[in-house]
């Protein structure tokens, strides 16, 4: 029945493409036969008009083309909606599956191929990117840039809904990570400092914002005097240079050479080790999300009606937050991405994801 379901969904999927490349096809003849009839028969007094028309309109096409999307415009592109989508998905699965080790493999791999491998949907402006760039603008050059404004918003929104909605549903970075780890290998870490991690983080993050007001006087007094930055001296003024060299997002974009060689062997022999290491120790949006978790309401809890502290959910999920969680710890819990893969790990059912205690 399962089997069939696909089938019948497969086959509705391909009949709509289907149809879609039929009716462009014949809206591209129909385009074709009309424009070479047209051209049979006018005048020269028609093709002046015709050309002072075409100019005009591609005048406005110009204008058009020039004018800055709105921020609505710029939320309902089709990269955010699949975030967003994706999302919602995963409260779903979260309320209503018994995620494993299995399903949430099948879950990342999904999110890297539409996210990760510029097959489906480009990368740029990666997360890190978009969220860093939306505050180095708006420091040095005093304006709010509606993409990244966008963008931002798609990623933390949702994650004041439930804890790390982003991060744990949508990003390519902390999937491919993920998918790393699942390799079996023997020296794994499960269990390590996350105060010693996040202390980085929260210090790079630190560190991007008071190097804004540092240096904003010097890049004012810059451009006054050449009257624009060019991009060199505007990149080695700006503080985006502390994230720049670590942000393995644009190594995503699979420019392989020695430097992507170098960094991403390095990624993959931590995510071996570590549970997504560059979200706990480098991350910006890992280290604002954390912090979110604090207030949002949909997150992983313990029945404590239930739970005897057997310590197999420990064992099974591969992330260290599971530990911290059950010991209620909540000043030094790491991370929770919202994977789920404790959910199926108790026989007891002490652990759900929900919106209330």
């Amino acid at each position: 029945m399962f089997r069939g379901s696909i089938a019948r969904l497969l086959g509705l999927l391909l009949l709509s493409l289907t149809l879609t490349v039929s009716l462009q096809a014949q809206s591209g003849d129909s385009a074709i036969v009309h424009n070479h009839s047209d051209s049979a028969t006018v005048t020269a007094a028609d093709s002046t008009s015709s050309a002072l028309l075409t100019e005009e309109n591609h005048v406005a096409d110009q204008a058009e083309t020039q004018r800055e999307p709105t921020l609505w415009e710029m939320l309902t592109r089709t990269k955010h909606l699949v975030m967003l989508l994706l999302m919602a998905v995963g409260i779903g699965v979260l309320f209503f599956v018994k995620v494993n080790r299995w399903i949430r493999l099948l879950g990342v791999v999904i999110i890297f191929f539409l996210f990760g491998s510029e097959l489906i949907l480009p990368v740029h402006p990666s997360p890190m990117c978009g969220v860093t760039k939306l505050f180095m603008f708006r420091f040095t050059w005093g304006q709010w840039f509606v993409g990244f404004l966008a963008l931002t918003l798609v990623i933390f929104i949702p994650s004041l809904i439930y804890r790390k909605a982003f991060c744990g549903w949508v990003c390519p970075l902390g999937a491919f990570q993920e998918i790393v780890n699942k390799i079996p290998f023997k020296w794994r870490v499960k269990q390590f400092s996350f105060t010693a991690f996040n202390s980085v983080r929260m210090g790079l993050l630190a560190m991007f914002f008071i190097t804004f007001f540092y240096v904003k006087e010097s890049m004012d007094a810059l451009g006054g005097e050449l009257g624009h930055l060019e991009l060199p001296i505007w990149k080695a003024y700006s503080a985006y240079n502390i994230y720049d060299p670590i942000n393995y997002f644009e190594y995503l974009h699979w420019g392989v050479g020695t430097q992507w060689i170098i960094m991403m062997t390095i990624l993959v022999i931590a995510s071996l080790i570590i549970y997504r290491p560059f979200c706990y120790l480098i991350c910006p949006i890992g280290a604002v999300s954390w912090l979110l978790e604090k207030i949002a309401p949909g997150k992983i809890r313990i029945d404590r009606t239930k739970c005897n502290e057997c310590g197999v959910c420990v064992i099974k999920s591969p992330c260290p937050t599971i530990k911290p969680l059950i010991k209620a710890d909540s000043f030094g819990l790491p991370d929770c991405t919202s994977c789920g893969e404790c959910l199926s790990t108790c026989n007891r059912d002490a652990i759900k994801f929900s919106f209330k205690n």
